[in-house]
């Protein structure tokens, strides 16, 4: 790895290590779409990573690489030292029981003609004695992401959204799963929902031991739940850190136009985004922030920047960083 690697491990060993991930889909007339390109991090076991950036940033496509959702271009997945990116089909679907996934729209998550016994239970059915889960642990697993199991042979569509994630939940957990990968879980639901939502994932978060990946566009939500933060911009990572550190004391030019975009925020107005977001088919030389960055320089625009630390456990990747460096022991 440039500038992030070995140099970023913290001490103990990472529970998934993403080394020079790089996501690319072809494009129109010949063109090639660069999704998520040369990122790296690691994430520790019992912790909570939250992905953050605009539309388009490559969150979702970072984060479904992981479980190669799709396939990576380039780079190394490597899950307890397993490289996922090396399985054969057969050995991903086994590993993939350990890894498992909440995505955006609850409903179209789940099929809309079999009951959510049925969904809940299916992992189970497939993979036989993959943990212990009886009719009686299904059941107190529905009833614990507050579901009625009275209800259990009802199908989707006599749900509401809100219901419908917390059975999305209920069937991502049923495997036993040590990962969970959260791609915007709240996002289409009510504020009041939302809460009830975060507040069960944390709740089973202690209770299963889980490590998570959560993925939002909204900065209070994900200073909530994560223990650090990865900023994403136009496929590239510009920051990573500590939660704390991130949101108190941003480095890179687009995170604080990030956090001065939220209502209330300290961060100065003049912070704020301008221009056009450049497009993934053909992104800009240097650092991909340069047409939009108001301290851009012409190194900014020839050479991509490397990660440097600015504090314990907080790095970012900008030619021209906005904030003072925490002094390091």
């Amino acid at each position: 790895m440039v500038g992030i690697g070995n140099a970023m491990l913290r001490e103990g060993e990472a529970l998934i290590h993403v080394e020079d991930l790089v996501v690319e889909f072809p494009g129109p007339r010949g063109a090639v779409l660069h999704a998520v390109s040369d990122v790296s991090f690691d994430v520790r076991a019992g912790e909570t990573l939250g992905i953050v950036g605009e539309s388009g940033c490559g969150k979702s496509t970072t984060a479904k690489a992981v479980i190669q959702m799709p396939r990576p271009t380039s780079g190394q997945v490597l899950y307890r030292d397993s490289d996922l990116t090396k399985l054969d089909k057969d050995a991903l679907r086994a590993t993939r029981t350990d890894l498992q996934m909440i995505f955006q729209d609850p409903i179209s998550a789940l099929n809309p003609r079999r009951s959510i016994w049925d969904i809940i239970r299916e992992g189970v059915e497939i993979w036989g004695t993959h943990g212990e889960w009886g009719d009686a642990r299904i059941l107190e697993l529905i009833e614990s992401v507050g579901i009625d199991p009275q209800y259990k042979d009802r199908k989707p569509f006599q749900f509401s959204g809100g219901q419908c994630q917390r059975i999305s939940i209920a069937r991502a957990l049923a495997l036993d799963p040590h990962v969970l990968i959260c791609d915007e879980p709240v996002s289409a639901l009510d504020v009041s929902v939302q809460a009830q939502i975060l507040n069960l994932l944390d709740d089973l978060k202690k209770q299963h031991d889980l490590t998570m990946l959560f993925i939002s566009h909204d900065l209070a939500v994900v200073r909530n739940v994560s223990d650090r933060v990865m900023v994403m911009y136009l496929g590239r990572v510009a920051e990573v850190g500590d939660a704390d550190s991130i949101f108190d004391n941003p480095a890179h030019p687009y995170t604080q136009a990030l956090l001065a975009a939220v209502p209330g925020s300290d961060i100065a107005a003049d912070a704020s985004l301008s221009g056009e977001l450049p497009s993934p088919l053909d992104p800009p030389a240097g650092c991909r922030f340069n047409t939009r960055c108001p301290h851009a320089s012409d190194i900014c625009r020839t050479t991509v920047p490397e990660f440097e630390q600015f504090g314990p456990d907080h790095w970012v990747a900008c030619h021209h960083p906005q904030a003072t460096p925490v002094e390091l022991d």
